[in-house]
């Protein structure tokens, strides 16, 4: 307990410390006069367990690790709120936005200016670190669907009741939606991920991902 204690109190210092010269950033820019008319966004690009379900760093798919901040301040933010999922792939449409330029066909994400219609994110991660550790999720901030990918154990969470993950839904009938909504999002990879429309165990790194050019 003392070490977790210990770890955490130097995770927090961290934040505290970077908290501290985003405000000197802050403070020059409208010394300058420049505040008004700057766009700032800050994330991440992931968290830390930091001992939360007794695991440490990054790689989960718990909200610990997963869950990043996603603040914005300047033109066009008015102190709105955006209640539907985003991720970091939406920040380069948001900055061409931003910018007054055209956002490329190709881009993934989606401005965070735009009234998007997204209702889910994908997240995943492939072997690293250890075999165990490769899944795949769906989100739309409400509920959490997980497929561990090497052993197809599955895991789902109501992030409005149950922000911290300690009450897996996986055994409840709620649980076939999401695995069907998976299935969707994974099909168009073919059959390393779904055989038969099911799911397919991944016990094995996919060293490319599957818009990789061949």
């Amino acid at each position: 307990a003392a070490q977790v204690r210990a770890s955490r109190q130097g995770y927090y210092g961290s934040v505290s410390f970077v908290d501290e010269q985003i405000g000197r950033i802050l403070e020059t820019l409208e010394r300058r006069g420049m505040l008004e008319e700057t766009l700032i966004v800050y994330t991440s690009d992931h968290g830390d367990m930091t001992g939360d379900h007794h695991m440490w760093r990054k790689s989960y798919a718990y909200e610990a690790s997963a869950h990043v901040p996603m603040l914005a301040r300047g033109p066009g933010t008015k102190g709105a709120s955006v209640t539907r999922v985003v991720e970091l792939r939406d920040l380069l449409p948001t900055f061409l936005e931003a910018a007054g330029q055209p956002t490329d066909e190709r881009c993934d994400g989606v401005s965070l200016f735009a009234n998007s219609t997204r209702d889910v994110i994908d997240l995943e991660h492939d072997v690293c670190y250890n075999p165990a550790n490769h899944w795949s999720a769906l989100t739309d901030g409400k509920t959490k669907y997980i497929f561990h990918a090497r052993d197809g154990e599955e895991q789902l969470f109501d992030l409005t009741k149950d922000p911290h993950e300690l009450n897996d839904l996986a055994g409840t009938s709620a649980v076939s939606q999401w695995r069907n909504r998976m299935i969707e999002h994974l099909s168009v990879r073919g059959g390393k991920y779904v055989q038969n429309g099911k799911l397919a165990l991944r016990p094995k790194a996919n060293l490319y991902s599957p818009n990789f050019p061949t």
